[in-house]
């Protein structure tokens, strides 16, 4: 697998996933493509990981925990300049996202994902997207 940006210093990607089964999985497939990886289980995790951390990426899972949604991280990200600009992927295991929520990830920016696609095309799509904000 290749390293995202191996020409850089290593890059930290913050997944955000309620499941700890994925999380995991996802942090070793980043962890092999060259990142550090920052994980949360929920919005306010999440939002605490960003204003500590130094985060390149964040992987959002569109459902989460007791009626929470990555969107809500989405949102303060796009409202908030310090993380208007970082690369985000919404990752969701569900057949149909809702025509509001695929609006919503339009509208500020982000990418969507289906984990059916598996977390090989995740890391793959993110090391994409991270290349050509870096160009």
């Amino acid at each position: 697998m290749t390293r995202i940006l191996s020409a850089r210093p290593r890059r930290t990607v913050l997944v955000v996933e309620d499941a700890l089964t994925t999380r995991c999985i996802l942090e070793q497939f980043f962890a092999r493509a060259g990142c550090d990886v920052l994980q949360a289980a929920d919005p306010d995790t999440a939002l605490a990981r960003l204003k500590s951390s130094c985060v390149d990426a964040v992987i959002l899972d569109l459902r989460l925990a007791d009626d929470r949604s990555g969107l809500e991280v989405l949102e303060y990200m796009r409202l908030d300049e310090r993380f208007d600009s970082v690369p985000v992927v919404v990752l969701t295991g569900v057949t149909q996202v809702e025509q509001s929520e695929e609006e919503l990830i339009q509208k500020y920016g982000a990418h969507l994902l289906y984990k059916r696609f598996g977390y090989r095309d995740v890391v793959q799509r993110l090391e994409k997207i991270i290349t050509a904000v870096a160009a």
